[in-house]
């Protein structure tokens, strides 16, 4: 006869199962930071060339030419101004197996991050209790930055898509309504990785197939599936 499972068998059953979503909002200390991602920023080489020729070039170049140059430049700095607000999928360090988010907001002219945003799921509160008890029944959850999130060295995989205003207003909108709606954490039935996973399905990309890989994992095959595809 098959004995039923004891209650604290089915604890451990579930702890294990668990441990692939998200981490507890303490950070590693870490003492070499993680490689970055690095991401090419726009613009075109003719741009480069004729910006860093300097004013001995403009000596010999015909009206003709200077012309045709600030009409390309002019060209290329409407492109991208176009394109200068972005989402940044991110997985960060913990002390147990990490956390999954987004960053969000406006990119300077060279392509460097202008203003942040974070939005991201996880337990309520700095306790590590309400973590705890999240991977048997689902806990009040926030949806804002935790900590470390903004901590560049803690930053393990990336993933980073650029749009414009219109396409960035209608991201937040269903961001906004994606926070007011998510008001419990499960580590198993609803983590961090599946509250980005909706995000990046909004947007018209394909997420991983399964929320309980490990963060990092997550978003470097959120990166592979994308790669190349713009936002819808």
């Amino acid at each position: 006869m098959i004995q039923p499972l004891r209650p604290r068998t089915i604890v451990i059953l579930l702890m294990a199962a668990a441990l692939t979503g998200c981490g507890p909002r303490e950070d590693v200390n870490l003492t070499v930071p993680p490689e970055s991602v690095a991401f090419a920023q726009s613009g075109s080489a003719d741009t480069d060339q004729s910006l860093a020729a300097g004013p001995e070039a403009e000596k010999v170049a015909t009206p003709a030419a200077q012309k045709g140059k600030r009409q390309k430049v002019s060209a290329v700095n409407q492109a991208s101004l176009s394109n200068t607000y972005y989402i940044e999928f991110r997985a960060r360090s913990a002390q147990s197996y990490g956390h999954t988010f987004v960053a969000l907001g406006q990119l300077k002219s060279n392509g460097e991050i202008g203003t942040m945003e974070i939005v991201g799921l996880h337990p309520a509160t700095e306790s590590s209790i309400p973590w705890m008890i999240g991977h048997l029944l689902p806990v009040p959850s926030e949806t804002g930055a935790s900590d470390g999130d903004t901590e560049e060295e803690y930053i393990i995989a990336r993933h980073r898509v650029t749009m414009d205003k219109e396409r960035f207003d209608r991201l937040m909108r269903f961001v906004r309504n994606l926070q007011q709606n998510s008001p419990a954490w499960h580590a198993v039935l609803y983590n961090c990785n599946a509250f980005v996973g909706d995000i990046a399905k909004h947007m018209g990309l394909t997420p991983p197939d399964n929320p309980l890989y490990f963060p990092q994992d997550y978003i470097e095959r959120l990166a592979r599936l994308n790669r190349g595809r713009a936002a819808g």
